[in-house]
């Protein structure tokens, strides 16, 4: 099968649910998806200035502009259930050698159905089913649950400022494990001007400050905002006292969680009840109807489907069930198929004029080529 072959039998498969078929714009202000990527993605983004002199990017993915377009029909005043699908080129610089710049993304986005089990499963199986008519079989899954670790730390009881912070550093990679490593330290006395200031243009002039006296360059993909942020909150938990040891090892045990799927449930509510946190149990009473709803659609996941508690953290609008497949010839950063949940995308992009659930899923074409050792 051809390129073209595996994107018209992919798409067949998304078509024949009813979704409406969009191109939605190649471009879009630069501040959309700076907000919603996480630190991965957003140094691959495909930056420039238009004639004006605005920051624009080109879309990284079909979700963000098919989501934009929703939240705009919704704000206007358009309401019930809709569906989309495309086979349109997204743009990213590379994650792996041989990954092109230019990709096309077969997929599907599902607005304001009910947000459930019943629904993650139908959309992960519409996935599978996508991949089974490019014939080839995923020779591993991996599948997380983005609300899972912050309904953890809300039922841990801590301090709103150490809630808060866990919560952001989540979204961090590594930030987590930041935290939990590290004994509570003051902030250096040169960032205490950073701290001090009353607003935040202040804050950040300070801050660039103190880089330029330590001669240290401003690199990365963490804005100045999110940097001043962070180290305002550290000092904020620190002045509280950290975070307390039980919470540290109940947070540990949970970022350690990576285990065959369908053993999800059990691993998360023996971690539950071992620290006592009672109030999650309806997370993971959905975990495990997410999985035997997802079993009994796609029963032979079960021999490959894993799940990891941190996954799941490229794009920061996701906000629920998340996975990946993949296939032969292909890296860990290279899915072949993924998906999931992000309910709270549409009203964060209509500035809450609006609000909705969502989910989608996608197949990459040419890295299903690659999956079968034939050239994209």
């Amino acid at each position: 099968m051809t390129h073209e072959t595996l994107a018209a039998a992919a798409r067949g498969v998304f078509e024949a649910t009813g979704a409406e078929p969009v191109d939605p714009a190649y471009i879009l202000p630069s501040d959309i998806p700076l907000e919603l990527s996480g630190e991965a993605v957003r140094a691959r983004l495909c930056v420039f200035s238009d004639h004006r002199g605005n920051e624009m990017v080109m879309r990284p993915d079909l979700t963000l502009p098919v989501a934009g377009q929703e939240a705009d029909r919704r704000a206007a005043g358009g309401d019930g259930a809709k569906a989309y699908t495309y086979a349109a080129r997204a743009f990213r610089l590379p994650a792996s050698a041989g990954d092109p710049m230019e990709f096309t993304q077969v997929g599907f986005e599902w607005f304001g159905n009910e947000s459930g089990a019943d629904a993650d499963a139908e959309a992960f199986a519409l996935v599978r089913e996508a991949v089974a008519a490019c014939d080839v079989s995923p020779t591993a899954t991996e599948m997380g649950d983005l609300s899972i670790f912050p309904a953890f730390v809300d039922a841990l009881g801590l301090a709103r400022i150490t809630t808060d912070l866990l919560k952001r550093a989540f979204r961090q990679e590594g930030g987590v494990s930041e935290l939990l490593d590290a004994a509570p330290q003051p902030p250096a006395s040169d960032l205490q001007p950073v701290l001090d200031a009353g607003g935040a243009k202040a804050a950040e002039d300070a801050f660039l400050k103190v880089l330029s006296d330590r001669g240290i360059p401003m690199i990365g993909t963490r804005s100045v905002a999110e940097i001043v942020a962070g180290l305002r909150g550290k000092a904020a938990v620190h002045a509280a006292g950290g975070v307390p040891e039980a919470a540290r090892a109940a947070l540990s045990d949970l970022a350690g969680v990576n285990c065959p799927a369908g053993e999800a449930a059990d691993v998360l509510a023996t971690i539950s009840d071992k620290h006592g946190l009672a109030a999650i149990s309806s997370v993971i009473e959905r975990v495990a109807r997410r999985m035997e709803a997802i079993l009994s659609a796609v029963p032979g996941v079960a021999s490959e489907a894993r799940f990891r508690s941190g996954f799941g953290r490229r794009f920061t609008y996701y906000d629920g069930f998340v996975f990946e497949s993949f296939g032969e010839n292909l890296t860990s950063r290279q899915p072949l198929a993924s998906g999931g949940r992000y309910d709270g995308l549409i009203e964060g992009l209509s500035r809450s004029r609006a609000s909705a659930s969502g989910i989608g899923g996608v197949v990459r074409p040419d890295r299903i080529l690659r999956a079968k050792g034939e050239a994209a």
